[in-house]
């Protein structure tokens, strides 16, 4: 099985991809040629993505991960430095809580959204459990 493929007619052959791979895995041997993995790439990938996320041209697909499931980042949604710094120091633990169930769409997505956050080596290996039942949440809370 192939690591990644690379559209030949997307790629500008800029190397943005070998560079930024954290395990330094793709190689790029001239501005003619497309990047292509190094001997023992299958074994050393960690299926990061920072491959496909970087390629600005959508040229470049992991066989785990193809580049249109891979949004560029948006840079008109990024919060300022001084919303993030408030969201920060104006956090706090919430210890009282309401006596409303959060529906089960909310918690779709908040765990859609949760499964993107990193994980050694990318191995997603997180397994989430929703307990909706009162009595068995006081049990485990005790």
């Amino acid at each position: 099985m192939t690591l990644f493929t690379v559209d030949h007619e997307k790629c500008e052959r800029d190397g943005i991809c070998a560079a930024e791979c954290p395990m330094g895995i793709i190689e790029v041997k001239d501005k003619e040629s497309v990047p292509h993995p190094i001997e023992g790439a299958e074994n050393l990938c960690i299926n990061c993505g920072h491959c496909v996320a970087v390629c600005p041209h959508g040229a470049f697909s992991l066989t785990t991960m193809e580049a249109d499931t891979c949004p560029a980042v948006d840079g008109n949604l990024l919060p300022s430095f001084a919303i993030v710094s408030h969201m920060i120091r104006a956090r706090r633990s919430i210890r009282v809580y309401k006596d409303k169930r959060v529906g089960r769409e909310v918690l779709e997505k908040l765990i859609d959204t949760a499964r993107y956050a990193p994980t050694g080596k990318n191995t997603q290996l997180v397994r989430w459990l929703i307990i909706t039942n009162k009595d068995t949440i006081k049990e485990l809370a005790g």
